[in-house]
């Protein structure tokens, strides 16, 4: 029996997603995650069969966390006909946050969007734009909005937030400048929340 691994299986996603986001998908193996965390392949296998079922891992993890998590909470605030208002700032937070560079979850999100075609990739890259879109279009719709137009602003409106992704995640790669926050995000609500005209 060999010596217990001293890096958890969250660590090792962690690690993952840090270097998919620096990286990119094709760049995961596990040797140089292994080297850069310090420690023998041998470690990683205590946790993962293989390298695809560590990228399954991080891919679950975001499904996981930047939609699912995000839709439970959004619908456990009071005032249904409020929740599009806060999911589009709740969202939106991240993608214009003005620190020096682009955060973790921003750089993840495009890094996961450039890899779409990889096979392992493109199912959850699916579910996830499905399912947002989806939550996107009920909530417009409880917000007022007419459903077949809350369906179509929803498609504009994810539009529109992987436009800001990619934006943030190629600042200083001619991306642009940082986004101004509070003005986009106003304009972007009143974009979505307007009504059609008669």
């Amino acid at each position: 029996m060999g010596r217990k691994p001293t890096l958890s299986r969250d660590d090792w996603i962690d690690a993952a997603a840090d270097w998919i986001a620096e990286h990119g998908v094709g760049a995961l193996a596990v040797e140089p995650l292994a080297r850069a965390l310090g420690v023998t392949k041998g470690a990683f296998y205590w946790h993962f069969a293989s390298r695809d079922a560590l990228l399954t891992a991080v891919l679950e993890r975001w499904e996981a966390e930047g939609t699912e998590a995000v839709i439970r909470l959004v619908d456990a605030m009071p005032d249904s006909a409020q929740h599009a208002v806060q999911l589009i700032r709740l969202v939106t937070r991240t993608v214009t946050d003005e620190g020096p560079t682009p955060t973790r979850a921003v750089r993840l999100q495009y890094a996961l969007w450039c890899a779409a075609a990889d096979p392992l990739v493109a199912p959850a890259v699916e579910r996830v734009t499905a399912a947002r879109v989806r939550y996107l279009a009920q909530v417009l719709a409880q917000a007022g909005l007419a459903p077949p137009v809350a369906a179509d602003r929803a498609k504009l409106g994810y539009a529109s937030y992987v436009g800001m992704v990619v934006l943030q995640a190629t600042r200083g790669q001619g991306g642009g400048a940082g986004l101004n926050a509070p003005a986009l995000v106003d304009v972007y609500l009143t974009m979505l929340l307007t009504p059609p005209p008669a």
